[in-house]
């Protein structure tokens, strides 16, 4: 695991313990839908690496209060891609021969979620597990090889923080960054297996029912 990712959930877990005691809870069920880009990197070993790569996702969520003021669950299933530029360092150390890897997935997040009302809007925190379902890989007929085997699921973990803004009486919209880590490999090449790892920005709308 990076050394990036190992900090994550000490930092939520400071943030939340440094959260207002007036907290925002969120009183009915919302349903929602999300449109937003993914930006991805796939995880090598050296001399191997992986560059960022655009792609998108798309999906609903159900948002559903829990009896603890400010905590609530998050639960969705939508379509996410994911991406990645792969070049040797070594053999190609301009990345004048990088290729590329595009995957396609079912994903399915399950989030607790942590708010607290700013006025009329409100922030809050999220974080969970992240299942993955392989849908489709595209690459470059000379690297799909070196990907000897893909994983039909993966295990992700999520954390994100966002803005929950009030459109009308029963109609939100959300604005969320989140970082995404997979904890199990989508592919593996010569005995190591790949990750992906990608910061997903998203807009979503809510309405209660």
């Amino acid at each position: 695991m990076s050394r990036g990712w190992r900090g994550a959930p000490a930092a939520v877990l400071i943030l939340v313990g440094l959260w207002p005691s007036s907290a925002f809870a969120q009183t009915s069920r919302t349903v929602g839908v999300h449109l937003g880009m993914v930006r991805a990197e796939q995880l090598w070993d050296d001399p191997v690496r992986g560059t960022r790569s655009n792609g998108f996702t798309i999906g609903i969520g159900v948002d559903v209060p829990t009896p603890v003021p400010a905590f609530s669950g998050r639960a969705g299933v939508g379509y996410v891609q994911r991406g990645s530029g792969v070049w040797d360092r070594e053999l190609d150390p301009d990345g004048v021969a990088k290729r590329n890897v595009r995957s396609h997935y079912l994903s399915v997040p399950l989030e607790a979620k942590v708010g607290r009302g700013i006025g009329p809007v409100s922030l809050y925190l999220v974080a969970g597990p992240v299942i993955d379902l392989l849908l489709d890989t595209q690459c470059s007929q000379d690297l799909c090889p070196l990907l000897e085997e893909e994983r039909p699921m993966l295990l992700n973990a999520t954390i994100g923080a966002g803005l929950a803004i009030p459109l009308q009486e029963r109609l939100w919209a959300d604005v969320e960054i989140r970082l995404t880590e997979g904890l199990t490999s989508g592919y593996s090449t010569a005995g190591t297996g790949l990750r992906y790892r990608s910061v997903e920005a998203v807009v979503r709308t809510r309405f209660p029912f």
